[in-house]
């Protein structure tokens, strides 16, 4: 064998490895040629454009129940202390008390009438404003009290009279009574804004009251009874 020919046969050896290496080498992206879809994208941090559901913690306005404060309801009773209950009023039971006085006044719901003294239809004689005594006084006799009077100028308590003190009963034998005191009928109200004195004239006697001193009186034909309110 010649030398050109062994050449020859090397170059065409040389040539066929090339070719051979272009054919196996693998391509830069292996999935191009097996799938035509497109790349899956990227995930991202940027928030959705979906309407926040309301799971979501989206700031809302607040609600009447959870802002506003609570309305009380009103008490079922009154918050003052109650009004002491008024004794029953008998008209035909002269007061003992204060209280039950007041009551015979209350019941009544009347102007009263101003006067500086009055007479009643029995007899019986009240000043309002005097600057001698202040009080009433039974027509004749009095109430026999030699309990009471013991050597008294009578035994007989013939008038009460609003003093310094408590209303007291007088064992009286003179008189203070003057003509012309104009009569006041059974169930009205005398007063005198002077002194701020009250009577009331009934059937059974005359109750009086002085207000500013809570204190009073009854004086009746058969009985009498001074009280205060404490």
């Amino acid at each position: 064998m010649t030398k050109l020919p062994l050449l020859t046969l090397l170059a065409a050896l040389a040539w066929g490895a090339t070719a051979c290496s272009d054919d196996t080498e693998p391509s830069a992206d292996p999935t191009s040629s097996t799938t035509t879809s497109e790349p899956t994208p990227e995930p991202t941090t940027e928030p959705t454009t979906s309407e926040p559901t309301t799971t979501e913690l989206v700031p809302t306005e607040p609600t009447s129940t959870a802002t506003e404060t609570p309305t009380p309801a009103p008490d079922p009773t009154p918050t003052l202390p109650p009004t002491p209950t008024q004794p029953p009023v008998d008209p035909d039971a002269a007061p003992t008390t204060y209280a039950a006085a007041q009551a015979r006044f209350d019941a009544k719901g009347q102007e009263p009438r101003e006067v500086v003294r009055f007479r009643t239809v029995t007899g019986t004689y009240c000043l309002l404003d005097s600057d001698f005594a202040i009080g009433c006084e039974l027509p004749r006799g009095g109430i026999p009290d030699p309990d009471y009077c013991g050597d008294g100028p009578s035994q007989n308590v013939g008038r009460v009279v609003f003093g310094a003190g408590d209303p007291t009963p007088e064992c009286n034998s003179d008189t203070i009574r003057e003509p012309g005191a104009p009569r006041v009928e059974n169930d009205t109200v005398a007063t005198s804004t002077a002194t701020g004195i009250q009577c009331l004239v009934e059937a059974i006697g005359v109750t009086c009251l002085d207000p500013a001193r809570t204190q009073g009186f009854f004086l009746g034909p058969d009985d009498y009874t001074v009280f205060t309110a404490g």
